[in-house]
């Protein structure tokens, strides 16, 4: 199956307000993240930490998981440490894509969107940079996706994807996802899709070169 980047949609987020449409840029864009992520993968989080700096200054929460699908730079089966966004679940499964935080680490000052969501957005002091682990979270942690029980009835509770198309922009025709409830506007959905895992891990296959896949 072939997916025709022509139906891919833009990278802004059109907002509909009661009296007026405002747009933002904070969607999350696959086949970008596709290409600037370190690690791509399903995975199962087997330990959660909490961080915290010397100072008492929270750095947020390291993750060790198990690979339970590696689809770019990580092998199926090994394990990871990856963070640093808080609220994922020990036992929980997730899509990840991650970035290596060595980047990061190198700079005086971190980059607006290497933030940290507690309560509010944080920013990354010097002292919590020393403890990054080996890989972070990308797109504000939109590149973290709960794989959570299927809202389909011919496969209830089986495993799935669920996003929300104007978050997640994917091609509108789209053979192996299943659209829930929404609108047309401005020629986008707005509304979910859901994905089951296997669908989804081929969908994030094709977005890869045969050369980047591990």
């Amino acid at each position: 199956m072939k997916f025709n980047n022509k139906h891919l949609w833009a990278a802004t987020l059109a907002l509909v307000w009661a009296h007026s449409a405002h747009a933002i840029s904070i969607r999350f864009d696959f086949p970008q993240a596709a290409r600037d992520s370190t690690v791509i993968a399903q995975l199962e989080i087997e330990t959660a930490e909490h961080v915290r700096a010397p100072s008492g200054a929270s750095c947020g929460t390291r993750y060790t998981a198990r690979i339970l699908d590696g689809i770019k730079g990580v092998a199926t089966g090994s394990r990871i440490e990856f963070g640093f966004f808080t609220g994922h679940a020990v036992g929980a499964q997730y899509f990840v894509f991650l970035k290596d935080s060595a980047v990061l680490a190198q700079h005086k000052a971190l980059a607006p969107e290497a933030r940290v969501p507690m309560t509010s957005p944080i920013s990354y002091s010097e002292e919590c940079k020393k403890l990054l682990p080996r890989f972070i979270e990308t797109g504000e942690g939109m590149g973290t996706l709960a794989i959570l029980p299927s809202r389909q009835s011919h496969a209830p509770n089986e495993p799935a994807v669920t996003l929300e198309a104007h978050l997640y922009p994917v091609p509108l025709k789209l053979p192996v996802a299943f659209w829930h409830e929404g609108l047309i506007f401005e020629g986008e959905l707005l509304g979910t899709v859901e994905f089951s895992v296997e669908n989804f891990s081929r969908y994030l296959r094709l977005l890869l070169s045969p050369a980047e896949q591990p």
